[in-house]
């Protein structure tokens, strides 16, 4: 499996066929969380929160779009579109089971780490809106895609 970013017009340092110039990630990490109050009465009296969405972050060795990201997260104007695309090999072609697309985004952190190997950037990336598309793996990719969205300015689904 591998983790790919388009970020806006950025080129990375990616190779694979269908990828090129996109960048390559080490690591995702995302969650959505709500509040949650069970009433006196049970179940049917229970209380529940606007949603709270995190950022995502993720991590990427050093390459070519490095010095632009981190000029992104210094001055960057916080509206680029990004893809970030989950992948398997099938049949010797690259296939994607899970797209994120992220409106509005900019880096609102960034960290570059290194133990003597080659430096690992930490981005954490603010968006308004987001958008998932998850396609089945079960027999080689063939089921139904499913989409959810969310607006975060507005509160409410796509």
């Amino acid at each position: 499996m591998a983790l790919y970013m388009k970020y806006g017009s950025l080129d990375g340092a990616c190779t694979t066929k269908g990828f090129e110039k996109w960048i390559e990630l080490n690591s995702f990490q995302w969650g959505v969380g709500r509040a949650i109050g069970t009433g006196a009465r049970g179940s049917l009296s229970r209380e529940h929160s606007e949603p709270t969405i995190s950022e995502i972050t993720v991590t990427k060795l050093t390459d070519k779009s490095s010095p632009k990201l981190f000029e992104e997260a210094l001055y960057g104007k916080l509206d680029t579109k990004v893809e970030i695309k989950f992948t398997t090999t099938v049949k010797n072609s690259v296939e994607t089971f899970l797209a994120y697309e992220l409106t509005n985004t900019g880096p609102s952190h960034y960290s570059l780490g290194s133990g003597g190997d080659m430096p690992t950037e930490t981005l954490s990336l603010n968006f308004t809106k987001v958008q998932m598309k998850f396609t089945p793996m079960e027999a080689g990719l063939t089921g139904s895609p499913e989409q959810v969205g969310y607006d975060l300015e507005k509160m409410q689904k796509l």
